[in-house]
């Protein structure tokens, strides 16, 4: 598969169907880690073609977990927990709430199950009342796994107001990242910082998210400057 990214020997980024985001063309991107059982963990999983089940096949086709990160991943859950009936779905709090047919899903805290712990930590960046997110780290690799709170999204065949939009949240390639709504709304920059720290305290050396195109460059560099606002600076202090 031309869209599948190996990030080491047991991670890789697999691309996914357009959707439109504000009216602009946006692509869709899942993370796949084969874990040290050889059970695989699927992150935000993307539309669940052919070409996607055959890529699943070829790396054993046994899924142990399916996680819907934040509020808005869902779309294809639930033709995933129909193919792999064995696979134990996870999906964060508010998600819950909003989806009735996820109610039976487990809950993502800030500790990862014992099903994947030995692979993946976790935690839910949190301090804006209305999103929140899980965030993972795959420690073989050291990659840390976004969702929608980083956006580099290319705007050339976006309508114009379309890109007005990006450019006002502030994640037109190359100079995306956390989305100024985000920022403005993030009320409790305490534990946002909390978590900032965190996710430096990982030292990651890639960093992956849903939308977009990914950051080039230290992945340290790229927290600090898309996270200094939290401390009223333009980098996030050593």
């Amino acid at each position: 598969m031309s869209d599948v990214v190996a990030l080491g020997d047991r991670i890789w980024m697999v691309g996914g169907p357009e959707l439109v985001f504000a009216g602009a063309p946006m692509n869709t991107r899942m993370t796949v880690v084969r874990l040290e059982n050889g059970a695989l963990w699927i992150h935000s999983p993307i539309a669940l073609t052919d070409v996607v089940t055959e890529f699943i096949e070829s790396l054993g086709g046994d899924v142990c977990a399916i996680v819907a990160p934040n509020k808005f991943h869902h779309l294809w859950v639930a033709d995933w927990r129909e193919r792999f009936p064995e696979a134990r779905v996870f999906a964060e709090a508010d998600l819950k709430r909003k989806v009735a047919a996820l109610e039976d899903a487990e809950d993502i805290s800030d500790e990862a199950p014992a099903l994947y712990r030995a692979d993946v930590e976790q935690l839910i960046f949190s301090g804006n009342r209305l999103f929140q997110e899980a965030v993972f780290f795959h420690k073989p690799s050291r990659t840390l796994i976004f969702t929608d709170l980083m956006i580099n999204l290319s705007a050339d065949r976006a309508p114009l107001l379309a890109r007005w939009f990006l450019a006002f949240e502030g994640v037109i390639y190359p100079h995306g990242g956390v989305p100024r709504l985000y920022r403005w709304l993030t009320s409790d920059k305490a534990r946002a910082r909390a978590c900032v720290e965190q996710l430096l305290a990982w030292s990651p050396q890639n960093l992956v998210f849903s939308h977009g195109e990914l950051f080039t460059g230290d992945p340290e560099a790229v927290l600090r400057r898309e996270f200094g606002y939290l401390w009223g600076q333009s980098q996030v202090p050593e």
